[in-house]
């Protein structure tokens, strides 16, 4: 008879943590214990980032014989930290292909933040191409001089009409005759000999470039680091509970042998007790059973900070939940989270997010501790359009 009051004992306090798991978080472990003394029961939770502790404390409850009270609760935090290779392009202008010029607009390492992963990246020399901006046409004119002579007389048919420089034809455009020798005729000096000052000219045209583009490449290794879970330790301290004396009673006459002796009472206070054993399994099991499995979730305040808004019940045979009835409605980023029995069906099937905008599927790939997905309607609603 004993042994069956400590089970009914039992099963209330499993049926009060199945109904307080509906409506708040399932504990991972429950411990009952006697530490130096104390009569304690400790609940451990693990739970994502942003959850509030205070929602895990319950008003006192009775067990065992002990009144149990909410004495304090325990944190732990469990960290990650993850690294990638990262390699981003940088472009500058320079107004000349000289390298050191380039180097002067190119800094010898940035910084790298994507929000999730940040660190240093340093520039790569090997990677720096320079390639012209455009071009334009510029304009201009070569020219040239000969000095042609001694002639003995001033004759154009001496001048050349044309001239070559660096392998260009060039014009002539004008003429300067020089004396260079004179003869006495009578009493009068004239002219003996001259020399010819040709001046040749010719257009051109070339193509330059209008500036120079450089890029580069930044390459190094970032990391991201952060919560990933909480682990919290909530611990009940318990009074042992004094029964009051119970006054003294008249009994019944009692015949050996007669079966409605005291032996009746035990019987049908066995049976009293079975049914209530069997009632309460099977609330037990019902609310077990029917227990909520996937969470959604919308960023909080601060980076990877999540706050739960809605939890659902979906079966294996049915992988999908309808969220266009919660009230606020979420307008941004998503998450879903399907907990890890329901996960561990799913594994590599579809999963179906029914939405204002669409409807949102997506495969199953992790059940440990459970499948974590994101996304956003907004975008969801755009595609659809």
């Amino acid at each position: 008879m004993k042994h069956l009051k400590r089970l009914a004992l039992s099963l209330l306090l499993v049926l009060s943590i199945t109904v307080t798991a509906m409506a708040a978080e399932v504990p991972v472990s429950l411990v009952v214990e006697n530490l130096n003394g104390q009569q304690r029961i400790v609940k451990t939770y693990e739970l994502p980032p942003g959850t509030d502790p205070e929602t895990l404390k319950e008003p006192s409850f009775e067990y065992d014989g002990f009144t149990y009270t909410w004495a304090y609760t325990t944190k732990e935090e469990h960290t990650f930290l993850e690294t990638k290779a990262v390699t981003e392009k940088v472009t500058v202008e320079t107004v000349k292909k000289d390298l050191n010029v380039v180097l002067e607009q190119l800094a010898p390492s940035i910084p790298y933040d994507d929000g999730e992963f940040s660190g240093e990246l340093t520039l790569d020399h090997t990677t720096i191409t320079t390639e012209a901006a455009g071009y334009t046409t510029k304009s201009g004119k070569v020219t040239a001089t000969k000095t042609i002579g001694p002639l003995d007389r001033n004759d154009m048919s001496y001048v050349p009409a044309t001239t070559v420089k660096d392998g260009r034809t060039l014009n002539l455009v004008n003429v300067e005759w020089q004396v260079i020798g004179t003869d006495l005729v009578g009493d009068a000096l004239a002219p003996a000999s001259y020399q010819a000052v040709a001046t040749y000219s010719a257009s051109t045209s070339s193509q330059v470039a209008t500036g120079y583009v450089s890029t580069a490449e930044y390459k190094g290794t970032v990391t991201a680091s952060g919560v990933s879970s909480i682990t919290y330790t909530v611990v009940y301290t318990g009074a042992e509970i004094v029964p009051e004396t119970p006054q003294p009673t008249e009994q019944p006459d009692k015949k050996p042998g007669s079966l409605f002796g005291g032996n009746v009472a035990a019987i049908g206070g066995t049976i009293l007790l079975v049914l209530l054993l069997a009632a309460l399994a099977g609330a037990g099991g019902y609310l077990f059973l029917h227990r909520k499995n996937v969470y959604v979730y919308i960023p909080g305040d601060r980076p990877r900070d999540y706050k739960l808004i809605a939890k659902f019940r979906a079966e294996p045979q049915r992988p999908e939940i309808d969220i266009t009835g919660l009230d606020p409605y979420p307008e941004s980023i998503i998450a879903v989270e399907i907990k890890r029995p329901l996960a561990k069906k799913l594994l590599g099937q579809t999963f179906t997010v029914h939405h204002r905008g669409a409807d949102y599927a997506y495969t199953v790939l992790q059940d440990r501790p459970g499948d974590w997905h994101e996304f956003d309607p907004t975008e969801e609603k755009e595609e659809s359009i």
